[in-house]
């Protein structure tokens, strides 16, 4: 159907072409012709037929507009458009004397048109019937059977010859034309299909390199970028149109590689090497690239091949891998010390106390250095507790409970005890009804204690707690079904967190305090862990901080990227 269409298309170009170029020769030849005879003052019939002839032309060429495209089948237009030609030329022939016209090429004219249009065939039978009707003239003109026309000054062997030269030009032009045209015509189709495949294998090319999950760029012998697929778009954040004919190394912030291909030292093997860049947001990234030679078909090198991926978030994962590594071991490590130190520790107590009971000095300043003893000996021993939580938490015994509830709780409890000032005001912005998450109770609870005392401990000065739940849909990465989870923030308007502390504050045993263990957001980050969830912190130093909570609605929710901490 579709190659129906274009042989109908074709047809037509083929008949416009036709109908100019027969409105071109009648108007210079024949207009040509009576601007002469008016110039020589000759004014007659063959001026006035010429003036009809021109007159019928046009008509004809308004109605074969008309007609081109309301009518379907094209070739029958074509047969009675060279037909009509053929009876124009024969009456143009007869005006202008017969067999001695200087017009009867114009049926060599009409049967070239006729092979381009329908073909070999076509052709063929316009030129047998041009030299029928030529002959036909030249025979009435020679038995004066038609008016108007003169006696024939040929002898009868040339008149002939004469009528026999045209008739086998007629012929001749037609089937060189028709053979011509055919070629052509085959000489299209095998352009027209290696085009098509050509398109076809280019649309492949494009296809397969768009559709690439790692960016491709292809750079010429100066470096300047001459291609760049959608993944690097995406990666880099630049357009391609941005970027085209610039330097690669000014794009990925790699002065110092500018040599790697150049006119003057070519690439001859594939090179693998890792750069650290900025996306075009600032953004900072690292990429693993390879590039290799691109090559001429006839193997000269005419640029490079460029492809890269972003290992930045494959990096920060290994770091965090090592990070967790080091801290297991470090755990083990600290576990057992801590059991070495708490025995003594729980003798040293015991021996402190019963000194204290059977203490018979009366001074007030060995009593006041045995409570000092006693009470540091407390604090101590909570140290090495938190920090065997912290090294080896129990598994959590998760329940189905409404996290508003322990919210409340934990907001109550801190409102009654002597970490809580008069200077704090402290409110709630919780989630309407109940809000279900499966967490461990002890251990959740524990969580929101740490951070309320962290923001009441930041805001010596008094200040405002924020505490607010909600529910929240995420989706998880590649376009899975989307998570529910519970969402819990806790904000503050106390001194804020410096920028270079906020990447240290899950580290065990990191504070800013005076006196901190900084052991409260290390369990925070291994409790939330435990459960599958996320801590993400935002501050601004002077303007507070704000710790934001992700737990699990459901047992087996699946984990979503955040970023840990972000400063401002």
């Amino acid at each position: 159907m579709e190659l129906q269409r274009i042989q109908h298309e074709e047809i037509r170009a083929k008949l416009q072409w036709l109908i100019v170029l027969r409105v071109l020769i009648v108007t210079v030849l024949l207009g040509a012709s009576i601007v002469l005879q008016v110039g020589y003052g000759r004014v007659g019939k063959t001026t006035t037929s010429f003036s009809y002839l021109i007159a019928a032309t046009y008509c004809l060429t308004i109605v074969y507009s008309l007609l081109l495209n309301r009518v379907r089948r094209l070739i029958r237009l074509a047969y009675v458009q060279i037909s009509l030609d053929l009876c124009f030329e024969t009456a143009l022939v007869y005006l202008t004397g017969g067999i001695e016209s200087p017009f009867s090429p114009f049926y060599m004219i009409t049967s070239i048109a006729a092979s381009i249009i329908l073909g070999r065939k076509g052709g063929s039978l316009t030129a047998s019937a041009a030299g029928i009707l030529f002959g036909v003239l030249v025979d009435l003109q020679y038995f004066r059977l038609l008016p108007g026309m003169g006696e024939i000054s040929y002898s009868n062997r040339e008149v002939l010859y004469f009528l026999f030269l045209n008739i086998v030009a007629f012929l001749t032009v037609a089937y060189l034309s028709g053979g011509l045209a055919e070629k052509l015509s085959l000489t299209r189709e095998r352009l027209k299909e290696k085009t098509t495949g050509l398109a076809e294998l280019r649309a492949f090319h494009e296809h397969v390199v768009q559709s690439m999950s790692t960016g491709l760029m292809t750079t010429g012998m100066n470096g300047e970028i001459t291609s760049f697929n959608r993944a690097a778009e995406e990666i880099m954040g630049y357009r391609f149109e941005e970027v085209q004919g610039k330097p690669w190394w000014g794009i990925f912030d790699a002065i110092d590689l500018r040599g790697l291909i150049s006119a003057e030292q070519p690439l001859t093997d594939p090179f693998r090497f890792e750069r650290e860049a900025r996306r075009k947001d600032g953004v900072h990234l690292v990429f693993g690239m390879t590039v290799s030679p691109l090559k001429h078909e006839e193997g000269r090198q005419i640029g490079g091949v460029w492809i890269f991926q972003d290992l930045t978030r494959i990096r920060e994962m290994e770091a965090e891998i090592e990070h967790k590594k080091r801290l297991a071991t470090l755990g083990e490590m600290a576990a057992g010390m801590a059991h070495e130190i708490r025995n003594p520790l729980a003798s040293l107590s015991g021996s402190l106390q019963v000194l204290s009971k059977d203490l018979r000095i009366e001074e007030e300043e060995s009593h006041r250095l045995m409570e000092i003893a006693l009470k540091e000996t407390e604090r101590l021993n909570g140290i090495i507790t938190a920090f065997l939580m912290y090294a080896r938490p129990a598994p959590p015994n998760k329940k189905r409970l409404d996290i508003n509830r322990l919210v409340g709780e934990t907001l109550s409890l801190l409102q009654n005890s002597k970490e809580y000032p008069d200077t704090i005001e402290v409110r709630s912005d919780l989630a309407p009804g109940e809000l279900w998450a499966v967490v461990d109770p002890d251990q959740i609870r524990q969580v929101f204690w740490n951070l309320a005392i962290n923001a009441c401990e930041a805001m010596q000065r008094g200040g405002r707690l924020l505490v607010a739940t909600r529910n929240l849909t995420m989706n998880a990465p590649r376009n899975r079904i989307g998570t529910s989870w519970v969402e819990v923030k806790f904000s503050d308007s106390g001194d804020g967190i410096r920028k270079e502390d906020l990447s240290k504050i899950f580290y065990p045993f990191f504070t800013t305090k005076a006196r901190g263990s900084g052991l409260g957001l290390s369990i925070v980050h291994r409790v939330i862990e435990s459960h599958q969830g996320r801590v993400h912190v935002e501050s601004r130093p002077g303007q507070g901080t704000q710790v934001t909570l992700l737990l699990p609605a459901e047992e087996h929710a699946p984990s979503v990227v955040l970023e840990t901490q972000r400063s401002h």
